[in-house]
């Protein structure tokens, strides 16, 4: 068996036993033959997009495909990511989203539902509503080989700011950062999680540019959300997500070690 290879992970969303063979093909058997330069007796490392990982030693590739022929030799189950942080994100101009897609992926953050408030200034239209969520998929995807992680987040459908309040009840705890916030601070929210270790599955609402409107704000705290300020400085829309959302990971999750 030629020599193991630890830092290359690829996804086939299937169930796979040991001695099962799967194929790989298209863009990362492409990546697996011309990039990484694997060859027979290799081994590559296999998710199933949720929390069970598989190793497979390849048997076969087809560079004209191109393909790559594995078997399975090993299957463990992993523990899943934890806290579950969903991302509230209003949605930005430009190609902010893909770079806040990205980004969060990589630190843990679970799911992302792009939300539609009173200062979005985006209009996706129906027809290419389709085409940029198949975008945002391939973005998730990719951010998730890329840190090694073993599942790829979900993305839910755009959902305008009173829909998305309706969610809140789904979790054990919902923080809305806002500036005008002066009494509550996340560091304040982060000392009672510490001491409530019971909190597993997180909402984070975040504004697009121009932040929530007070009258958001107010509906969000009657929604069972908490504003809270994140300090003196004023950060962009694409930055506070991954602030939030890595201090939480950090405190506790497993960012940073256990």
């Amino acid at each position: 068996m030629g020599e193991v290879i630890f830092m290359s992970r690829f996804f086939v969303f299937q169930d796979l036993n040991i001695n099962d063979q799967v194929t790989i093909s298209g863009e990362d058997a492409h990546h697996i033959i011309r990039v990484l330069r694997y060859q027979t007796g290799d081994v590559i490392y296999i998710s199933d997009g949720a929390n069970t990982e598989s190793i497979g030693v390849i048997l076969d590739i087809d560079t004209q495909g191109p393909s790559v022929k594995l078997k399975i030799i090993e299957k463990n189950k992993v523990k899943s990511i934890s806290p579950y942080i969903t991302l509230f994100q209003g949605l930005p101009k430009g190609e902010k989203f893909d770079w806040i897609l990205q980004k969060n992926t990589e630190i843990g953050v679970s799911e992302f539902i792009p939300i539609i408030t009173q200062r979005t200034v985006v209009n996706i239209s129906p027809s290419k509503l389709g085409h940029r969520k198949n975008r945002w998929g391939k973005i998730v995807k990719e951010a998730a080989k890329q840190c090694m992680r073993m599942d790829i987040p979900k993305i839910g459908d755009v959902l305008n700011f009173d829909l998305a309040l309706q969610e809140i009840k789904k979790y054990s705890l919902c923080i809305i950062p806002w500036e005008n916030e002066k009494e509550i601070s996340l560091r304040h929210i982060i000392k009672g999680m510490n001491e409530n270790k019971g909190i597993s599955k997180i909402a984070v609402f975040i504004g697009s540019e121009g932040g929530f409107s007070k009258d958001e704000v107010e509906k969000a705290k009657a929604a069972g959300a908490i504003p809270v300020s994140l300090g003196p400085r004023i950060l962009r829309t694409e930055t506070a997500g991954v602030v939030v959302c890595s201090v939480l990971m950090y405190e506790i999750g497993d960012m940073g070690g256990k």
